[in-house]
């Protein structure tokens, strides 16, 4: 069989982004059909709203600690959000978040991520993929660098129902040691192990629902294009392609159906440095011949290195969107899929203002979820749906009229159970 040159699988690989961007070029004939619903509200919120709250936390792969999180919604009436985060305990360090901030009218907007942490644990699971891994199979990476810079532009059109973003992220980390899952020091690195990474990327929407940021029904189609550039030789080049599919149902007058599909794949371009010993010169672990520990801990890190460099790697599974029951990063692979429903109940319904001093904003619904998700990670498209994980559980939210979604889940599935408390609809 002739072998497809990168640059033509490339070309073939991203057809479906292509033909994506030229249906938003044909805007006027998309958005002429008298079946795509009305907006029932405004999609710029410009209600005023901030939050001031200390929030314990434990999370496999973060640690125990306190967050201390300020937010303020809608600035000087504006559509700007600004959220800072100071982190204490077993990750130490602060993050600081503005989103939607205008440069022109409501038609182009900013967003911005600064993270820098100097302290962590990171989880590292000892195979990558779906299957024969437990729970705590897993050792811990102490990290005292964790920095990330993330900025992105969102060009928007009628009524948010067009969205095209693009984003440019930078990272750099520094891993100290490697601990056992309780925390128990295996090995030092002989020298930290750095690195980092950079990416670009570009996103487009189309939103056929009745409102941006609360969709009760209609339908939602997203893809993404990320390139992520290799900082060194010994890393590979691969872009990612992304795609997400949400359907709303609505149910009644007030409630909602959504049932969600994603799919994230990796496309390598160049492979990166895999042989196991030079792997091993790289980490600098030095681990003696007698001491298992170090030795196992070693080889898992070297087979992970080599899968990540022969197949790239797609979204993960696990965290605050999707299996919620799952550690942040629990399942990693070239390939990833999902397909989870959620039924939105709102119970109550009306525009109530509140302050509670470090908590002010305008509730304008209540609702609880019940969700369930499955997904699938592996590292050649052909294994996708071999293995699967599931989650199900429910949740509470007040919707307000700041734009923001104050959301509560606890999730369970196959390794516990997780709580879960963020800003935002999971998808």
């Amino acid at each position: 069989m002739q072998m497809i040159p990168n640059m033509e699988r490339q070309a073939l690989d991203m057809q479906p982004l292509l033909l994506f961007l030229l249906l938003l070029v044909n805007t006027s004939l998309c958005f002429s059909y008298e079946w795509i619903p009305d907006r029932r509200k405004d999609q710029n919120p410009s209600q005023p709203a901030y939050m001031v709250v200390p929030l314990p936390y434990s999370k496999p792969g973060i640690g125990e600690g306190l967050l201390l999180i300020a937010t303020a919604s809608n600035v000087a009436r504006s559509t700007a959000d600004i959220t800072a985060l100071l982190v204490t305990g077993d990750a130490g360090g602060s993050i600081l978040n503005g989103s939607e901030i205008p440069l022109y009218s409501d038609i182009l907007f900013f967003d911005f991520y600064l993270q820098n942490i100097d302290r962590a644990l990171v989880n590292n699971y000892s195979i990558r993929g779906i299957g024969n891994t437990s729970a705590d199979d897993y050792t811990l990476l102490d990290a005292s660098v964790a920095n990330t810079t993330n900025i992105e532009l969102n060009l928007t059109f009628y009524e948010r129902r067009l969205n095209l973003y693009y984003s440019k992220s930078n990272s750099e980390y520094q891993i100290d040691a490697i601990r056992d899952n309780n925390g128990v020091i295996i090995t030092n690195f002989g020298q930290p192990f750095t690195g980092s990474d950079s990416s670009d990327s570009l996103r487009g929407s189309i939103d056929l629902t009745d409102d941006y940021l609360d969709p009760r029904k209609g339908f939602r189609f997203d893809i993404a294009y990320q390139n992520n550039i290799a900082d060194n030789p010994n890393e590979p080049d691969f872009y990612t392609l992304d795609y997400n599919v949400l359907g709303y149902v609505p149910m009644g007058k007030l409630d909602t159906l959504v049932l969600n599909y994603y799919q994230s794949d990796a496309h390598v371009q160049r492979q990166g440095n895999i042989d196991p010993t030079s792997i091993r010169t790289e980490l600098a672990l030095n681990c003696l011949p007698t001491d298992t520990a170090c030795l196992t801990a070693e080889q898992e890190l070297v087979d992970n290195f080599i899968n990540a460099r022969t197949n790239g790697t797609s979204s993960d599974l696990g965290g605050d969107l999707r299996l919620r029951s799952f550690p942040q990063g629990r399942y990693q692979g070239a390939h990833t899929a999902f397909v989870g429903a959620e039924y939105r109940w709102n119970f109550k319904q009306e525009a109530k203002p509140f302050d509670y001093y470090i908590w002010k904003d305008v509730r304008t619904a209540l609702q609880i979820a019940f969700f369930a998700e499955i997904g699938t990670v592996s590292e050649t498209s052909g294994q996708l749906w071999d293995e699967t994980r599931y989650s199900f559980g429910t949740g509470f939210r007040l919707i307000a009229a700041s734009g923001a979604v104050y959301r509560a889940d606890i999730a369970t599935g196959k390794e516990g159970t997780e709580l879960i408390m963020i800003f935002e609809y999971p998808w």
